[in-house]
């Protein structure tokens, strides 16, 4: 099932970012960044989150629903 879905994600590659944080910097909504209550940290912790993806699948995405353009972005390490 994960080759499949690494083989899926390809088509929503982007090559503009060479690493998980910038990634996030760049395609992540800033809404979906800040801090709130009871949830201090949370950029920081979405990039351990998505560095421990790439790690473990080869590749990290956000969906249409988080990212500045609308749609799934994908990227591979």
């Amino acid at each position: 099932m994960k080759t499949n879905l690494y083989q899926k994600f390809k088509k929503y590659q982007v090559s503009n970012v060479s690493s998980v944080r910038e990634f996030i910097e760049r395609y992540y909504k800033p809404t979906r960044l800040k801090d709130t209550q009871g949830m201090e940290g949370r950029k920081e912790r979405l990039i351990s989150n998505y560095e421990k993806e790439l790690k473990e699948c080869g590749y990290c995405f956000i969906s249409h629903h988080d990212n500045i353009t609308g749609e799934v972005v994908s990227f591979y390490g």
